[in-house]
């Protein structure tokens, strides 16, 4: 027998695990306007994938993905999930060729 209670734990434990993702790039933003409904266990690459096909970028070789965080610019790990990057409400991703250069 399932109870109110039960269904409304349900809806928080789906609520808390989409992110609304949105991705910078040189060639545009995609989507092209707001945000994409993902799940926080979806891995980084799956979006940066959608964006390149999108837009049509050809070649993504040494770009990096960050976000701007409250302590300023981050690199995250496209091979690992929102959640696994602590990601969470709303991601706005940069992703573009490395900066380069060094100390």
């Amino acid at each position: 027998m399932t109870t109110e209670h039960d269904h409304a734990d349900d809806r928080e434990h789906h609520h808390h695990h989409k992110v609304e993702v949105s991705v910078s790039t040189t060639s545009g933003f995609f989507p092209a306007e707001g945000f994409n409904h993902v799940p926080g266990e979806q891995k980084v690459e799956v979006e940066l994938e959608r964006a390149k096909h999108e837009l049509k970028i050809k070649d993504t070789t040494n770009w990096v993905a960050s976000i701007n965080g409250p302590h300023g610019k981050r690199i995250i790990n496209p091979a690992h999930s929102y959640r696994e990057n602590g990601l969470s409400g709303k991601v706005e991703i940069d992703w573009g060729p490395s900066e380069g250069g060094g100390g």
